[in-house]
Parts: C-alpha cells; structure tokens; sequence
C-alpha cells in the first residue's frame, strides 16, 4: 500500500491544471498503441475485431469526456447562502485517498480505464486488481497511465491466483488507507465485496449483473424490433438483452422476424470464457426447454467446446429458470404479454434493475412507461446495450448502486467540506 499512500498527495494537492493535461495525454497514447491492445483483447477473451475496436473507441471518448469534465468546472465547490449576516459557506470538494478499482474480463480494456480514470481525475490515487481471465489487457491499462507521464505510484496494478481472491480482497478492503471500492461483476461477488466494505464502513460503487428486458409493443417496427433484440442478445455483458416482452397481438409476427434474423447469422457461435460458462447456459436451455419452451439456433450445439450458437427460446414463463437467472451468453427467450401493465410487472418484479428497451411509435407513451421501470437506464427504439461517456451508468437493486460515467462518475469519489466564514 505504501506507493499509491505515499503518491497520493501529488494528485490530491495538485490542481485541476495539473491533472488535465496528463489525462489528455493518455488518448494519443492509447490511441498509437491501439492495435496492440485489440490483439491482446482478441487473443484474451476470443472477441472479433468489432468487439475489439468498439472497445478502443469508447476508451479514448471515455478519457476526453474525463478530461473535458475537469475544465468546464463540474467539479468546483459552491458558496450557498447562509443565514448569519456577513457569513459565507464554502463548499469544498476533495479527493477521498486511495480507491481500490476490480475490473471484469469480458470488456477489459473499457472497464479496467473506467475503474481507473475517475478517481484518477479527480485527485485519487488507484489500485487496480485484474482480472485472470484477461491480465494482459488490464496490466496494458494499469502502464497506460506511465506512458502518459502520471507519477509512479499513482496507478498501481495486482493480480493473483482466481483461489487467492478471498484472501487478496479482503486485505486491500481492510486496509485504512483505501477510502472506497469501485466493482464491476457479477451480483454474487459484488455482494460479498459490499459486506466486508460494511464492516469497515466503506463507500462502494457497484455495477452487477441485469436480467434487461426488450419491450415490444403492438405498435411497434417489428423488423426493427427482432433485429435490435437479437443484436442485444450475443454480447457478454452486463447490459445485454435476455428477455423479449412482446404484446400478444404481435408475437407471431415478432416470432417470425427474428427466425429471419436468426437465419441470416446461420453457422455462427460465440466463444465464452471458460466450458463452465457453456455448462451454465446450456442447463438455462435445457431447463427450459424440458418445461415447454421450444429452441431455434443458429448452428447445433458443441457439446464438448465452449461454443455456443446464437439461440431463441419460445413460450419462456415464470416457472423456468431462463426467465429470472442473468444468462451471460448468446440467448434470448420470448415472453407474450396481453398489455404494458404486465410488461412494467415483469421488469419490476425482477431481482434486477440495470437497463431495458422500448419499441413503439409512440414516444411519449414510451417516456410515460420509462419512467415506470426500475430501472438504471430506457432505451427507446433502441437495443438494451448502450453506454457512452457523457452519461450515467448504474443499475438499481441486485444490479448494483452508485453510477460510473460523466460527472455523475466524477463525483462518486469525492467527499465535500463545508468551511462557514464569519465576518
């Protein structure tokens, strides 16, 4: 703990001024090493070169928008009213110390930087614990910052056998010189960061795991609709589209639209991280379908790999294990509603809260629904995957809490001060 301890001032007293133009510096940097990362990306965790690339570009957006955020002032103090004549409050804001960063694999370069890039703004210093599953990617991050002339010590990086993460954890949230945990994962280990973060009375800031749902209405462009949903369901992320929720009226038609769709991707398979993850999402298949639900894939399953096609699961109800466990794979199953009423019911008896998507005609009827989703994002017209850096991004109940992105970010890792001057 003694480097990010000892460097911790160097940020911490340092101004606005000093910070910018490091941060700006890391966007050249990463973006003259660009192609390097995407081939450690690709040879980490078998994503295709979109994948790869869409996880530069937001990086480099990520950093700017960080930088951007510090100039225009969002993070200055105010001086409110008070009520003693000839008195004046201060409203101070200033960095919490040392910020423990846990980064996932399956976006790694992306997620890792975001772990990282708004403690860092705003005067913290990091230590970011890797992923396993994807070291090279996150050691890349951790030097990113080196490279673009931040201090020694200021961002420090830890790996550490999978069976020592316990142990590891435990130790750094234990410390007193760590001030908060930032943690992007999975529900069950983000709970089990949060409890010990209790006991030693620690902030947290948690993104978890979803079960989104895709609203279709009857109102709906259908062709769109499947389209978008089937898009949203091949991602190995947080946001990506489970359940489709689709009025009655139009479910033949949607059912039909997405066998076209999912005929134009025939032979394809995602590779997921692990024959344990394959095991995982092949038993939500097979449960399914052994209590009534009928399955369509793009290409027959390997049984013995840890491919697994793009599949859609018919006639998915309450009572199988698909309609309320997070998938994390390429499937999508379909859920006929007679109304929005069932639909918001289905959103918002979920465990989960992270995002969801609205397809119809009618928009302000779709904000009106928006805002009844408990929900940390609504997309509208739109798949459930979408995050950029001038936004929030957040779930709420087993989803998570506190919001990455934007100011909103920024301000996740600061404590205010309040000095009353009297005359």
């Amino acid at each position: 703990m003694t480097d990010s301890t000892i460097d911790q001032p160097v940020l911490h007293n340092g101004s606005q001024g000093y910070r910018v133009p490091l941060l700006i510096n890391d966007a050249p940097v990463l973006k003259n090493h660009q192609q390097e990362v995407r081939n450690i990306m690709k040879s980490e965790i078998y994503c295709d070169d979109e994948w790869a690339s869409i996880g530069v570009t937001t990086s480099i957006d990520l950093i700017e928008q960080s930088a951007y955020l510090l100039t225009a002032g969002t993070m200055s103090g105010t001086i409110p009213h008070t009520q003693p004549e000839g008195s004046y409050g201060l409203v101070f804001t200033r960095p919490l110390g040392v910020v423990l960063g846990i980064a996932p694999w399956n976006s790694p370069l992306f997620l890792a930087l975001r772990a990282v890039i708004a403690p860092l703004a705003t005067g913290n210093t990091v230590i970011l614990k890797g992923s396993e599953l994807s070291p090279r990617t996150h050691y890349f991050v951790a030097g990113l910052f080196a490279k673009a002339g931040f201090p020694p010590g200021v961002v420090n990086f830890i790996l550490h056998r999978p069976e020592d993460a316990p142990e590891v954890v435990g130790y750094l949230i234990r410390d007193p010189a760590v001030r908060k945990v930032n943690f992007t994962g999975s529900t069950q280990v983000g709970r089990s960061i949060a409890q010990q973060a209790g006991l030693a009375l620690k902030p947290v800031l948690l993104e978890l795991g979803g079960k989104n749902c895709c609203i279709v209405l009857k109102d709906a462009d259908i062709d769109r609709a499947a389209e978008a949903a089937l898009a949203g369901a091949t991602l190995n992320i947080c946001m990506s589209t489970d359940l489709v929720l689709v009025e009655k009226d139009v479910v033949d038609e949607f059912r039909a639209e997405l066998t076209k769709h999912l005929r134009s991707k025939n032979g394809s398979a995602y590779r997921l991280v692990g024959l344990k993850s394959q095991s995982r999402v092949q038993a939500l298949v097979s449960d399914a379908e052994a209590k009534g639900s009928s399955a369509k894939s793009s290409t027959e399953h390997q049984t013995d790999s840890n491919l697994i096609p793009i599949t859609f699961l018919d006639n998915i109800h309450s009572s199988m294990d698909f309609f309320r466990t997070e998938t994390f794979g390429p499937c999508l199953g379909i859920v006929a509603v007679s109304n929005e009423d069932e639909a918001v019911k289905i959103v918002n008896d979920s465990d989960y809260g992270l995002s969801a998507a609205i397809w119809t005609r009618n928009q302000y009827a779709a904000l009106e629904m928006a805002r009844r989703l408990q929900v940390g994002a609504v997309h509208i017209n739109s798949s459930t995957v979408h995050d950029e850096a001038t936004l929030p991004h957040g779930g709420t109940k087993l989803s998570g809490f506190g919001r990455f992105g934007a100011e909103w970010g920024l301000k996740e890792f600061v404590e205010t001060q309040t000095v009353i001057m009297h005359a």
